[in-house]
């Protein structure tokens, strides 16, 4: 018998807070919360990893999974490796927030469409850019990453005009009152597994696997199944140029994939509704690949 559940998280306030109710669920088990203040993506300053490779932000904790230095590992789905790292698989799935983009203004009314001529909008993220080059090209985009609270504060202290952040981030932060605009999905494509948490445990270790599966939340699982077999169809990782999601009506899902260029010129999309989520997303990856996806979506950012 476990004497008590070691849960192993990024230090960041983002993952945190996200780990914060998984605590509660987990009452009356006894846990202990291990942070990583070294995910490369959690980094400072210049010290933060490119994030053009897969991996970026759970490679640490990895590590200390599969050495027994925890029991269960807590990601955004989005930041895990595109091909389950062996000895290690995703036991618990938990229900997903809002997967939209977020348009953080200090204009409270302001949308993607009513921005001004030249404003200066904070992104790091490529697949981000190449929307925003699309759709707003007049636009100047500022990169810029880190956590949520460094970039608010680079907005309030005037050096950008707007951020796109993801709007689950926010509510989980308790910032949605500084959204001013929640972008469709139809308008800017979100990433595969977005607002997405998933709990990772070695696959031979049975009881913490067991704890996991139990707090999965089956339609997340069968949308993440989805969005999964995309990215590893397609060749993606968290910042490549693919981005996608699926939804359900507990029938049938659908599944939205796109590819595109960096620069936001070229963009191929597919969808297709089923009653199988791999099925299904195998479809979209047909379509897309017939129409010259693939080597959109394995280029380097």
């Amino acid at each position: 018998m476990m004497s008590r559940l070691r849960i192993g998280a990024r230090a960041s306030v983002m993952s945190l807070t996200q780990t914060a109710p998984l605590l509660s669920a987990l009452a009356p088990t006894k846990t202990v919360l291990v942070p990583f203040y070294d995910a490369g993506g959690d980094r400072e300053g210049g010290a933060r990893t490119a994030l053009e490779s897969d991996g970026v932000f759970t490679d640490e904790i990895e590590k200390a999974l599969l050495a027994g230095d925890i029991d269960i590992a807590v990601h955004c789905l989005k930041d895990t490796p595109t091909h389950d790292t062996p000895g290690l698989v995703l036991g618990g799935f938990r229900p997903r927030g809002d997967l939209r983009d977020a348009l953080v203004h200090r204009d409270p009314g302001m949308t993607l469409e009513t921005l001004p001529e030249g404003a200066r909008i904070g992104t790091a993220s490529v697949r981000r850019r190449a929307y925003l080059r699309r759709l707003r090209p007049e636009l100047e985009i500022t990169p810029l990453r880190g956590p949520v609270d460094e970039r608010l504060a680079a907005l309030d202290a005037g050096k950008i005009d707007g951020l796109i952040v993801a709007s689950s981030g926010m509510d989980r932060l308790g910032l949605a009152h500084r959204i001013s605009h929640r972008i469709p999905p139809e308008l800017v494509c979100p990433p595969l597994g977005a607002a997405a948490v998933v709990l990772q445990c070695r696959e031979d270790d049975e009881i913490p696997l067991n704890i996991a599966t139990g707090l999965s939340d089956p339609t997340a699982e069968t949308l993440a199944a989805a969005e999964r077999t995309v990215l590893r169809e397609m060749g993606g990782f968290c910042n490549a140029p693919l981005a996608g999601y699926a939804t359900t009506d507990g029938e049938q899902i659908t599944v939205r994939a796109a590819a595109f260029t960096p620069d936001g010129n070229v963009l191929i999309e597919a969808h297709h509704t089923g009653p199988d989520a791999q099925e299904t997303a195998m479809t979209v990856c047909q379509c897309l690949t017939r129409h010259g996806a693939r080597s959109l979506a394995q280029a380097a950012a």
